[in-house]
């Protein structure tokens, strides 16, 4: 009994600070592990408010309870963001049979994580003042307002009225038909601008048939970015495209692009609504492999 609970306590901590392998299914498990290192990180973060405030209370000395305010901002404002973080790797994609094609839907839980964290600091900094005005306490109320409006423009969102918008009016969305796979790339947020190059073309819109033999080659983690490489003989490469957003598993995607490869017979179902149900079927095997392979990994 003891033996198991040292297994399971070592395990999970294994999994949260394992290397971040440059692969697929290592990329998909770091990312379905998110919630224990957002778990751990509150955790952390909470003894040490927690023991600032003890000596806050032993000295009286009235700075460190400011720093027990200006400690407490991110922590809170960030739960929102880090819980849609830690929930969108386990969501299922959404697939749909639209106009002759099938349909799979990109998420917006990682956006609407960042706008929400965004409106909490917000929230604060009118807080703030509001309050140092009444209590004349500004040195505080300035303080803290301070500290969350530079949190909210640097880790949120730098343009949140547009982030908002593209949000609500567009998502990532993935078609496949029997002739190709066509990725539409819904804007980044705008604290992700940066991800988007000429070069890579992550952020832009891709479309691939199926007669080029494309498959994945390469991935950045830090990007959530990946490469695609074509059969030479047909077109050159490599390409990029951005998944972060998309709604699909590295290891999802990589799954449905070889089917489709090495399987023609089954591209006519596309154009069908069995092909819905071919797709989700795909995703549900790449899901289950990778689940296996993770408690083998364990």
């Amino acid at each position: 009994m003891t033996r198991s609970r040292r297994s399971g306590i070592s395990g999970f901590f294994s999994s949260i600070f394992s290397n971040r392998t440059e692969s697929l299914a290592g990329e998909d498990r770091w990312r379905r592990n998110e919630w224990k290192r957002a778990l751990v990180s509150i955790v952390i973060v909470a003894l040490g408010i927690a023991i600032v405030e003890g000596i806050y209370r032993l000295t009286h000395y009235g700075d460190f309870r400011f720093v027990v305010y200006l400690a407490s901002i991110p922590v809170v404002a960030g739960v929102p963001q880090v819980t849609c973080d830690s929930i969108a790797p386990y969501l299922r994609s959404h697939v749909r049979f639209v106009n002759g094609h099938v349909v799979i839907q990109g998420e917006r839980l990682t956006n609407i994580g960042y706008l929400t964290s965004y409106a909490i600091l917000c929230m604060t900094v009118v807080g703030a003042l509001v309050s140092g005005f009444l209590s004349h306490n500004f040195k505080i109320a300035i303080g803290i307002a301070v500290v969350a409006a530079f949190f909210a423009y640097h880790l949120f969102s730098e343009n949140p009225i547009e982030d908002l918008k593209n949000t609500i009016k567009d998502r990532s969305i993935t078609v496949l038909s029997p002739d190709s796979i066509d990725f539409h790339a819904a804007p980044h947020l705008s604290i992700h601008k940066r991800l988007e190059s000429a070069s890579s073309r992550c952020g832009s819109d891709a479309s691939f048939r199926w007669d080029q033999n494309v498959r994945i080659f390469d991935i950045n983690t830090d990007k959530l970015h990946v490469d695609l490489l074509a059969d030479p003989d047909t077109y050159d490469g490599p390409w990029g495209l951005c998944c972060r957003t998309i709604g699909i598993p590295f290891t999802g995607l990589d799954a449905l692009i070889r089917h489709f490869n090495e399987h023609p017979e089954d591209r006519p179902l596309l154009a069908t609504p069995e092909g819905v149900n071919l797709v989700n079927d795909i995703l549900s095997q790449a899901r289950s492999e990778l689940t296996t392979r993770k408690g083998k990994h364990a």
